[in-house]
């Protein structure tokens, strides 16, 4: 008897679902109702058999297309204004605006849905009188917390505290970016402003002040060295009185060439930032380094809206620049070859090493004092066989390659029984000194190269 009670009821559940699917869809799912008193959202999702998501995706619809409403009421000149200082796309900002209206959105109700067995219908209205006093008293509190810091800035500014100065206007647009199209106007100082109009203009001219200059604009270098001189760039500020900037973050990058270097500083006290070159990795002769203002480290950029990032990228940045005038690295090379006991009046090794390295753009001094690398070869022939009236000698060589800034032995290699024929062991010597020459340069230069360039 329980079964076909059960059986019973399933089945009036059954039709009753299906009755309620059957229903002709009420007008404003065909018809969108037009309300003076209320912001209007419809959404709707298509159902996916086994799944409850439709749900959750028209209500999102529904609250995306009651913001829509909402921003039609943004006037044009407004939006041509942010567009052009923003820098982004109308589409792209009006997408930006839409979302931050729908995540602030309260106080909407829910009047009805609708479904049937393909799609899911919901329909919200709020009340454009409660957004307005909502609003309102989200953009009063808003305000407030801008003013205070915004205030704290120009007291900044007057006192010469530049870096305070900045980072406090940089600080008063967070409060009031989710009000970029609102005209925030407000008094200061007795005078009626348009408070964000007012933030930007004030920031953009403390930037226009800034000016950054290098202690020294022309240095020299050299490729895989560190430069022992450090970057030095001047901070200062031109209101008509020219004063240091102490504390500012500035940001150093090869602009041209490449290289290791401290990229990110602050300014000391005699408003000096100073990088520190750690290796030049390019070898092209002229590099460029920028060292400008960096503008990214006094906002969070995680909590700062994207319209807002952009309009901060608008503003005039003060940088400057630094050219490396970069040379290869220094050898002196000390080559002793004898030949059966005797020096080479001519040198083999030694000519074929300068060659090769030269075409690796390094350089060569004649002061071991002045010298980067330190090369040390070491070459002696000696008598092999007689066949034939064709004779046969030896030459066994060694190198050992220092690095005159630590000291450090940074290579050693050697040759053994490098051999050559002549007409008499002197000139099979020296043809097996011509021979150990061309094997050690095409042995030792790639290698060294490597161990150089680490």
């Amino acid at each position: 008897m329980k079964i076909k009670t059960l059986s019973f009821l399933l089945c009036i559940l059954l039709l009753q679902t299906t009755l309620a699917f059957a229903k002709k869809p009420p007008d404003w799912v065909k018809n969108r109702p037009i309300n003076k008193e209320y912001y209007i959202g419809i959404g709707y999702a298509s159902k996916i058999k086994g799944s409850s998501d439709h749900i959750e995706k028209a209500k999102s619809e529904a609250l995306k297309n009651l913001a829509s409403e909402i921003i039609i009421n943004i006037s044009g000149e407004v939006i041509s204004s942010i567009v052009e200082k923003s820098g982004i796309l109308e589409e792209e900002l009006k997408s930006q605006i839409r979302s931050t209206t729908q995540a602030e959105l309260e106080g909407y109700e829910l009047v009805e849905t609708w479904q049937d067995k393909k799609e899911y219908w919901v329909y919200y209205r709020l009340s454009r009188m409660m957004y307005k006093k909502l609003k309102q008293e989200k953009i009063d509190k808003a305000m407030n917390l801008a003013m205070d810091l915004f205030k704290e800035a120009k007291s900044n500014e007057e006192k010469k505290n530049i870096e305070k100065a900045l980072l406090y206007f940089l600080q008063a647009l967070n409060p009031i970016e989710k009000y970029i199209t609102e005209t925030l106007e407000t008094t200061y100082k007795g005078t009626n402003i348009y408070l964000n109009n007012e933030i930007y203009f004030s920031i953009q001219n403390l930037l226009a002040n800034i000016e950054l200059k290098p202690v020294n604009s022309n240095m020299n270098a050299k490729i895989n060295k560190s430069m022992k001189q450090s970057l030095q760039v001047f901070a200062l500020y031109n209101d008509g009185i020219q004063s240091k900037i102490s504390n500012l973050p500035l940001t150093f990058t090869f602009i041209r060439g490449k290289g290791d270097l401290v990229k990110n500083v602050r300014t000391d006290l005699n408003g000096v930032g100073k990088s520190k070159v750690s290796k030049i990795k390019s070898s092209e002769k002229m590099q460029m380094v920028q060292a400008e203002l960096d503008i990214s480290r006094l906002i969070n950029q995680d909590t700062t809206s994207y319209v807002y990032q952009n309009i901060l990228k608008s503003f005039p940045i003060p940088y400057t620049k630094i050219i490396l005038n970069v040379s290869g690295l220094s050898f002196y090379i000390e080559s002793d070859e004898t030949n059966f006991g005797r020096k080479l009046s001519i040198l083999h090794v030694e000519p074929k090493l300068k060659q090769a390295f030269s075409e690796k753009g390094f350089t060569f001094t004649e002061s071991m004092n002045k010298a980067d690398i330190y090369v040390k070869v070491n070459a002696k022939s000696r008598e092999g066989s007689e066949m034939y009236g064709m004779y046969t000698a030896f030459v066994d060589l060694s190198v050992s390659v220092v690095d005159m800034d630590s000291g450090d032995e940074i290579y050693k290699c050697s040759l053994n029984n490098v051999s050559g024929q002549g007409l008499n062991f002197e000139k099979a010597g020296l043809k097996a000194f011509e021979k150990a020459a061309n094997e050690i340069s095409e042995d030792m230069i790639p290698t060294l190269m490597k161990l150089i360039s680490k």
